[in-house]
């Protein structure tokens, strides 16, 4: 009765392991992050898309931040909606991305 015991707390102990380790692994993965700054340029012919905005940092050093846009990002200006292709450079923008170990990917664009 022992032996199946300690069998049965040795499978749950590599189980609960097994388990963290993949949650960690996931949520160490990717990193949801926004940036807001100007838009500098848009690549409409890019497979996905691309936009690229200047952000403008507390130190006063300048960061350029380019994110793939892919066809389920929401585009908003203002309160409606709107596509990549609306977007011209000197605009400023908010871009919602996630940071993965692909690149960054956009899950929301913000034009004001």
């Amino acid at each position: 009765m022992k032996t199946k015991a300690r069998h049965a707390g040795l499978v749950l102990a590599v189980g609960v392991v097994m388990l963290t380790a993949l949650l960690v692994n996931a949520s160490a993965g990717t990193a949801e992050k926004m940036v807001r700054g100007t838009v500098i340029a848009t690549n409409l012919t890019a497979d996905p898309q691309t936009i690229v905005v200047k952000v403008q940092l507390p130190n006063k050093e300048e960061l350029i931040v380019g994110v793939r846009v892919p066809t389920n990002t929401r585009i908003t200006r203002g309160t409606h909606d709107a596509r990549l292709a609306d977007i011209k450079a000197g605009e400023p923008a908010e871009v919602t991305y996630l940071k993965g170990s692909d690149g960054l990917i956009a899950r929301v664009i913000h034009v004001r």
